[in-house]
C-alpha cells in the first residue's frame, strides 16, 4: 500500500502549491491536516478533468494579479515619504512609527493601497531615515524609505 496520495488543493497552501494544483502528499497529511479544513480533495479522475480546465483560468487570473503587484512596486521604486510626530525633548517621537502610519503616508504620495501584512518593518520611534520592506508575494518585494520628522509638544 502506497504512502502517497495525490491530492487537488482547494486553497493555496504555504509551501505546497497553489488553488488547483494537483500535489502529492503523505496520506496522513491529507486525512489529518488538508481534508479536515477543506484545502484538498482525492484526485480522482472526474475531478482531474474539472482541474484541467481551470487550469487555464486560474493561470490566466495569477498573471494578472502578478502584473498588478510588478505595477504596484513601480509606483513605489525609490519612494521616499515623511512622517512627522510630536515629539519629546530627547528627540525621539512620543508614539511609534506604525504600519498604518506608513500604509496611509504611501497611500498619500503615490495613491498605492497596501495592507499591513505587505509591510515589514519594526516600529520605531527615533528621527531620521528608516527603511521599510514592500512584500507582496514571492521575489516582489521593494524597499521604501521613511523619514521621520519631529515637531516640538
Amino acid at each position: 500500500m502506497s504512502t502517497s496520495i495525490k491530492v487537488v488543493l482547494n486553497s493555496d497552501v504555504k509551501k505546497l502549491g497553489y488553488k488547483g494544483d494537483v500535489v502529492t502528499v503523505k496520506r496522513g497529511f491529507f486525512r489529518n491536516f488538508l481534508s479536515p479544513r477543506t484545502l484538498a480533495d482525492y484526485a480522482s479522475e472526474a475531478r482531474l478533468k474539472v482541474v484541467e480546465n481551470r487550469k487555464e483560468k486560474l493561470v490566466m487570473a495569477r498573471q494578472q494579479v502578478l502584473d498588478m503587484a510588478k505595477d504596484v512596486l513601480a509606483k513605489i521604486k525609490d519612494l521616499k515619504v515623511v512622517i512627522t510626530g510630536k515629539m519629546t525633548k530627547t528627540g525621539k517621537l512620543y508614539g511609534s512609527v506604525t504600519e498604518e502610519k506608513v500604509i496611509a503616508a504611501i497611500k498619500d504620495a503615490c495613491k498605492v493601497e497596501l495592507t499591513k501584512e505587505q509591510i515589514k518593518m519594526e516600529h520605531f520611534k527615533d528621527l531620521g531615515e528608516h527603511k521599510v520592506l514592500v512584500h507582496l508575494g514571492e521575489g516582489l518585494e521593494e524597499t521604501v524609505v521613511v523619514e521621520v520628522s519631529g515637531e516640538k509638544a
